[in-house]
């Protein structure tokens, strides 16, 4: 007579490479990046840590993944379109707003020296838009590359100060030191207090989508080879 212990036998997920690292950008949202060790995502997936490194090399190559699985959210969120300067803007709407969901594993998208397939796929794709809608390959380069650099850098800054809205903070008067003069202060409420983030991150956009239609004398498109 065969007994059994009523106890439901779990089906055992297979693990895979696109699995940890899917599990690994969940722990660091939900933890923090100093929080992660390969012991702790070994429990979070049921296994023992040591048995990611039959799909990692190393913690290092763990964090490669993760930051090509978070260009992989933005070129899924960043589609050419018929009007490449759109498909920049878009672009830019992209990458901000996977920082400001991931904000405590978006930092590795800087830290890590790494380009990830997907990365080099989405701007393999804007630059071609571009190209072929009348832009000097030799301008749309420099272009992407610096509302890249401002999608990020802006975005980093909105999560560390922990922007919730217009504002810097709050209270402006928190982030002062005792003792500074009035005229400072007042300084301090209209240029944090009356700022607007997705306002001015919009106006960053169009100053440097408008200067396309006028190169700057020195841009890379006027220069002679």
């Amino acid at each position: 007579m065969t007994t059994t212990t009523g106890q439901a036998t779990e089906e055992r997920i297979p693990l895979t490479r696109q699995r940890i690292v899917e599990t690994t950008l969940g722990y660091i949202d939900d933890h923090g990046l100093e929080a992660l060790s390969m012991h702790k995502l070994g429990a979070e997936l049921g296994v023992k840590g040591m048995s990611l490194y039959n799909h990692v090399a190393s913690k290092e190559d763990l964090l490669d993944g993760v930051v090509e699985l978070l260009w992989s959210e933005v070129e899924s969120a960043a589609p050419t379109r018929d009007d490449w300067r759109e498909g920049f803007r878009l672009f830019a709407h992209a990458l901000r707003d996977v920082v400001r969901r991931h904000p405590n594993a978006a930092p590795l998208i800087t830290s890590q020296h790494v380009m990830p397939v997907p990365a080099l796929r989405v701007v393999q794709a804007h630059i071609a838009a571009a190209t072929n809608g009348g832009t000097p390959e030799a301008q749309a380069y420099p272009l992407l590359r610096t509302i890249t650099w401002y999608a990020l850098g802006s975005a980093l800054v909105e999560v560390s100060w922990g922007f919730a809205g217009p504002g810097c903070a709050p209270v402006v008067s928190d982030l002062l030191r005792p003792g500074v003069p009035d005229e400072l202060v007042g300084v301090a409420e209209v240029c944090c207090g009356q700022s607007n983030p997705d306002a001015e991150f919009e106006l960053g956009l169009d100053l440097m989508l408008r200067g396309t239609e006028s190169p700057h004398p020195d841009s890379p498109a006027e220069t002679s080879p």
